[in-house]
């Protein structure tokens, strides 16, 4: 049975965008198109510019900005909304992202102030002195860059001033050193600048018009192509006509979602035109981008998906936990209990890799963790965190080779390929508060179950979503054996506990007291391993095949967790 939609639920779909080249274009359409890129492009520049000059996104003032416009740029009034729209989403996305900034660069400057007193304050021989005040003076150079950037960023914040650079700040700095970047002349240069500042155009859409946009219809061929048929804009009427069609229009992939979308805006013409007050519930809107790239045009389609009938997996019969480290993804199943029952390793090292280097290995790391989903019925459980403070204190404070290796991997990028794939197999996925994962798996659970400490960690999370136990082993007051990443251990006598708070106050303690204990063990990291092989177990470090010892169920949960749990 189809799940009944609602205005609502119609609202909040993922939206997804799909592509494909538009190939074998007559030169009079390529022309059409660059004509049509060069108009609404410079119409945008000048109504960004307009709108810094004078605040406008305000209802009045665009009416009168909006007539002026129509007139003097020969637009119509549905592309001088997608224009308006989209620049609009731009400097709402700059100024939400202003405190984000604010507080990285903050976390920055703290970082490279503690780094600059270390280095202050260390002791070296005399033939190492002049190394050591090259490195201060670097960090102070970079700590004035961080000072200069934060001032700015604050005042933008004051102010309400945008920066957007269209054409990108890569190529617009290029003009200050040509041979460096190619460049013969400044002519050649500022060529180039021109094609990228005019080199697309958004088409806005919504349910209410025909096919899901008024400037771009899509008609389904009998050969199964697409037709796209183009409003100009009136000031082009004369050179190109008024519409542009575009015929044998093929998507590789969407193609069937591009369909049910135009089949919901059918279906609620129709609705509409039997009066039937339904149609409300039918209709989805159809963004069109097209894209000048060197190889020529391309098109972009965003479009809602619409859910699947049902979700395959099945909460209680067991959960996947997702740990995401800086160069790998440690993947852990556990059985309706609890307890570990398959662990496996997928690597993710995107340090020097292209964009679409990038993309495919976290598409294929993505596909299998999905695909084992389906295969098991159990929903995937991730940490609902952010990055960016991590980032910014191991790029100070970890080796050279860690800082890199994590400011490469795409948190944000992976978080968005999984749940989109999820949710076109689906395929649940929860979020859990990440609060002392790695602590209570690295000390209840890796010695315990033979696991490695990012396992453990993943099965920390995976058992978080069914609220089973985390309290501190039984004998809380022995010493116990954390490993050290190694291939062997440390120990760690826990701290006391105190039944009448919560249990994470417990694991917090725990928490600073490791830190000091791992830091200890790193020193005399030879001499522990040494001492540590003798009585190390046989399953420490066990990837990929499922554990083979029987374990006995977990006790669920006594202390309450909060509200630790939201599934996207």
């Amino acid at each position: 049975m189809k799940p009944k939609l609602t205005k609502k639920n119609t609202d909040e779909l993922p939206v997804h965008t799909y592509q494909t080249r538009l190939k074998n274009l007559p030169e009079a359409q390529q022309k059409a198109l660059d004509d049509c890129a060069s108009l609404l492009s410079h119409v945008k520049h000048k109504l960004f510019a307009k709108v810094q000059a004078e605040d406008e996104f305000k209802g009045s003032i665009l009416n009168q900005t909006k007539s002026s416009f129509l007139s003097r740029f020969g637009i119509s009034a549905r592309h001088f909304n997608s224009i308006w729209f989209q620049l609009r989403g731009m400097c709402d996305s700059y100024k939400s992202n202003l405190k984000r900034h604010i507080a990285d660069n903050q976390e920055r400057l703290k970082n490279v102030n503690k780094n600059i007193e270390k280095l202050i304050k260390k002791e070296v021989e005399p033939e190492k002195q002049q190394k050591l005040q090259r490195q201060i003076h670097q960090k102070k150079r970079r700590l004035a860059q961080i000072e200069k950037r934060l001032e700015q960023l604050k005042s933008d914040e004051k102010t309400g001033q945008v920066r957007i650079c269209f054409g990108s700040k890569k190529l617009f700095k290029a003009q200050f050193n040509l041979e460096a970047n190619n460049y013969e002349s400044f002519e050649q240069w500022k060529e180039d600048w021109e094609k990228a500042r005019h080199n697309q155009f958004v088409l806005m859409g919504s349910k209410d018009e025909t096919s899901g946009n008024q400037l771009c219809s899509a008609r389904l061929q009998e050969d199964g192509t697409f037709t796209l048929r183009l409003r100009l804009p009136d000031n082009l009427v004369p050179t190109h006509g008024k519409y542009l069609e575009i015929p044998s229009v093929k998507f590789e992939y969407g193609q069937e979602v591009i369909e049910a979308a135009l089949l919901q805006n059918k279906k609620r013409r129709e609705r509409k035109t039997r009066q039937d007050f339904s149609y409300k519930y039918y209709g989805q809107a159809i963004t069109y981008r097209f894209l000048r790239d060197a190889k020529g045009w391309r098109v972009f389609v965003i479009v809602a998906k619409m859910p699947i009938n049902h979700l395959k997996t099945i909460k209680h019969a067991g959960t996947i936990g997702i740990d995401l480290n800086a160069n790998h993804v440690a993947m852990t199943e556990t059985d309706r209990f609890g307890n570990p029952i398959v662990t496996q390793t997928l690597k993710l090292n995107t340090y020097g890799k292209s964009q679409g280097q990038t993309e495919a290995i976290i598409g294929e790391v993505v596909k299998k963790i999905v695909k084992h989903s389906e295969e098991t019925l159990k929903p995937i459980v991730i940490e609902d965190l952010d990055f960016s403070k991590k980032k910014n204190a191991l790029r100070e404070n970890s080796s050279k080779r860690h800082a890199r290796m994590l400011s490469s991997f795409i948190y944000s990028k992976f978080k968005e390929s999984l749940e989109s794939r999820a949710f076109r197999c689906g395929v649940r996925i929860y979020k859990v508060n990440p609060a002392y994962t790695s602590v209570i798996g690295r000390v209840k659970f890796a010695h315990r179950y033979g696991l490695t400490v990012h396992h453990a960690a993943a099965l920390a999370i995976a058992r978080r979503l069914c609220r089973f136990s985390e309290r501190a082993p039984s004998g809380c007051r022995n010493e116990v054996l954390i490993p050290n990443n190694k291939g062997g251990h440390v120990t760690f006598s826990l701290p006391v506990r105190n039944r009448g708070k919560h249990v994470w106050s417990f694991w917090r303690r725990a928490s600073r007291k490791l830190k000091s204990v791992v830091h200890v063990a790193h020193v005399g990291a030879a001499e522990l391993t040494v001492r540590s092989s003798q009585t190390q177990g046989p399953l420490v470090g066990m990837r990929g095949p499922p554990l083979s010892r029987t374990l006995s169920g977990a006790i669920p949960a006594r202390e309450s967790l909060g509200n630790t749990v939201r599934p996207t």
